[in-house]
């Protein structure tokens, strides 16, 4: 059932029906002798419609109970045993989750990702022979009542990863436990700097553009740091991190000759400087964090082929990117038992009965103890692969438009945004939302510039009438909302230089990077109002 290589998923996905029911019996019959299994009859449920029949639809309410008294140390309560760790999680509603995983959990998510990695290596195969650089947050963060760990599903999946993958990373795995407080940034470009990168893995194109902009103004000193086998700022560290990177640290004259050679005939210090070899950029490619991706391109050769890092979330790796500049990918259906919920309804289809085209609200039931799961994600059907479906993450079930009836996704509005603010001044946007200005009847969109836009006093609304203008002809639902009077005409609010930083202040928790967090594209008051510009 499970595959053991990309050739075997494939194959696999051409019976989604067959393989789905058999991964639903596998995991209740894993389950059946815990807690919530023998309160719901696992053992007694030999087909998916009186599994669906008996077990309601769920959300995190209705785990956290358990999830809280496994963090006390009880076992056999949602899955077998104990948790081997937790995984936090925060996202576009705030608030930390901490989720249980199995042990079985975890080395479904491992396949998964290897998989992911032998999918890309197709089309790049060289990749494989240098180094990986992977954008991770802490692997433990702390450990919970019972002394169960818990982290960041980047960190643990990293620190999880085959003997093999680790080897391939382009920085010491004692990075993983420093503090973020202390120059994180720095810490990973000064090693990674010096390593053959051929790839790079991360869910936001932002956070790699942040650490490429790292290695431009701190050129010098990482250079000096290669050079002596040193780490400017290694006192601050702790004793443990201090001794660890010490270890692996060496002179490498040549390697800062070599780079700086390129700093002073180039007078700048770009990726193909230093990474002449890389190839690939794995990040998200849909959804709100996708647009990101165009400040990223700018900073890499022409050569360097971008791929999606694959939709998934703490709960689990849900699809399988076969393909460049595709962000959508067959369902990991291996992985967990599926349903797709037609919003606004309680009806839910199985993966073989989803049509493409259309989207829906996705429902997992998972090896690590979450059943008919509502994850709150619209994905949408792009094709198949067999029976099974090709999904890509397309929005939380919150980012969408829906003032007088329109549901429109928050996302398709990107490249009309981008475009409106690119004509009017010459550059995209940093960031924007949309505000629901249900009293008034329209959308006002707050956007953040450039830095090195100046806004003026009319900025604000020549903005508005060319995003109004595009709506108008490119948009199917907005004109007909506004010909019948039940949109007024938008407005656009501009946000101070900030204001992106200090959302992502306010949805990152303590010592977590910025990697997976997404922001909101649509609240019902402009968010942090601070920032706006009169």
């Amino acid at each position: 059932m499970e595959p053991n290589n990309l050739d075997d998923f494939l194959k696999l996905c051409n019976d989604a029906e067959s393989l789905q029911r058999q991964v639903l019996h596998d995991i209740l019959s894993y389950s059946k002798e815990t807690e919530i299994g023998r309160k719901l009859g696992f053992g007694e449920m030999e087909d998916i419609a009186t599994y669906r029949r008996r077990v309601p639809l769920s959300s995190w309410e209705d785990v956290a109970p358990y999830a809280k008294r496994l963090e006390k140390g009880e076992n056999d309560l949602l899955f077998p045993g104990r948790p081997p760790y937790f995984i936090c999680t925060s996202g576009t509603t705030g608030g930390v989750k901490i989720i249980p995983e199995s042990q079985r959990g975890q080395s479904i998510k491992s396949l998964t990702g290897r998989l992911r990695i032998e999918a890309i290596a197709r089309h790049v195969p060289k990749m494989m022979k240098g180094k990986l650089f992977p954008l991770v947050n802490h692997a433990v963060e702390g450990v919970t009542p019972g002394g169960i760990p818990y982290g960041s599903a980047s960190g643990i999946t990293l620190v999880t990863a085959p003997e093999t993958i680790r080897k391939m990373i382009a920085f010491p795995m004692a990075v993983l436990d420093i503090d973020y407080s202390n120059r994180i940034d720095y810490i990973l470009m000064r090693f990674a700097v010096a390593e053959d990168v051929r790839a790079i893995f991360g869910n936001n194109a932002g956070r790699i553009a942040q650490l490429l902009k790292v290695a431009q103004q701190e050129a010098e000193a990482i250079i000096e740091d290669i050079e002596n086998g040193t780490l400017r700022g290694i006192e601050t560290l702790s004793a443990k991190a201090r001794e660890a990177l010490e270890s692996v640290m060496r002179p490498d004259p040549a390697t800062a000759e070599r780079l700086r050679r390129f700093l002073v005939k180039e007078g700048t210090f770009a990726p193909s400087h230093y990474w002449p070899n890389l190839r690939v950029i794995a990040c998200w490619l849909s959804g709100s964090v996708g647009r990101y991706v165009s400040s990223l391109r700018p900073l890499v050769d022409a050569d360097v082929r971008f791929f999606d890092v694959g939709y998934g979330a703490t709960e689990g790796k849900f699809n399988i990117p076969l393909a460049p500049e595709t962000p959508s990918g067959p369902l990991a259906i291996h992985a967990a038992f599926y349903e797709f919920r037609i919003p606004g309804t309680d009806t839910c289809l199985l993966a073989h009965e989803v049509e493409e085209n259309e989207s829906y609200e996705l429902v997992i039931t998972t090896y690590s103890g979450l059943y008919r799961y509502t994850m709150g994600d619209l994905v949408r059907v792009t094709g198949f692969t067999g029976s099974t479906p090709h999904i890509l993450f397309e929005q939380k079930v919150g980012d969408m438009l829906n003032l007088c009836g329109e549901k429109v996704a928050a996302t398709s509005l990107m490249p009309m945004v981008a475009r409106a603010v690119e004509e009017t001044t010459g550059h995209p946007p940093r960031h924007w939302c949309v505000v629901s200005e249900s009293d008034r009847h329209r959308y006002r969109f707050c956007i953040e510039l450039s830095e090195a836009i100046e806004a003026d006093g009319t900025l604000a609304e020549t903005i508005a009438r060319r995003l109004e203008a595009i709506l108008q002809d490119e948009s199917l639902i907005y004109p007909i909302f506004r010909q019948q009077k039940l949109l007024e005409p938008l407005a656009v609010t501009l946000m101070a230089s900030g204001w992106q930083e200090a959302l992502y202040r306010r949805h990152t928790r303590p010592n977590q990077s910025r990697t997976q967090v997404k922001l909101p594209l649509v609240y019902n008051e402009i968010p942090q109002n601070e920032f706006s510009i009169p």
